[in-house]
């Protein structure tokens, strides 16, 4: 069981990732939700076919047609970092990168204090 689940900010105070789930209809917001309560009590045994690992320390939820992207922060929590609907086979690239730079970012502020995250 992890003890967090974060929201990623940008500077200006912007999640990017509640702003993707409000937008969502409100049965695909439930099921973004319960994957993301799953993923609280779960922590880092939640597999397939609700999540799966993507590229370096990135995973992704997989509720619907939509992915929730995510990292472990000091082991105890998760941080969502992006959010794509998905409309091809395989993950766009521009997103992946995106993500692992939003992770990378919060990674650099790790000792700082000025770690961007919200609660749920």
């Amino acid at each position: 069981m992890l003890k967090n689940v974060l929201y990623f900010s940008d500077e200006r105070g912007r999640c990017p990732v509640r702003e993707f789930i409000n937008s969502l209809p409100p049965d695909e917001q439930a099921k973004v939700f319960a994957y993301i309560c799953e993923l609280k009590k779960q922590g880092h045994n939640l597999r397939r076919p609700m999540a799966d690992y993507v590229t370096r320390g990135l995973y992704e939820l997989r509720p619907k047609a939509n992915r929730i992207f995510y990292f472990f922060y000091l082991q105890a929590s998760a941080v969502l970092v992006h959010a794509i609907r998905k409309r091809t086979d395989e993950l766009p690239k521009r997103d992946i990168v995106l993500a692992l730079k939003r992770k990378a970012l919060l990674e650099a502020y790790r000792g700082s204090g000025k770690l961007m995250v919200e609660g749920l």
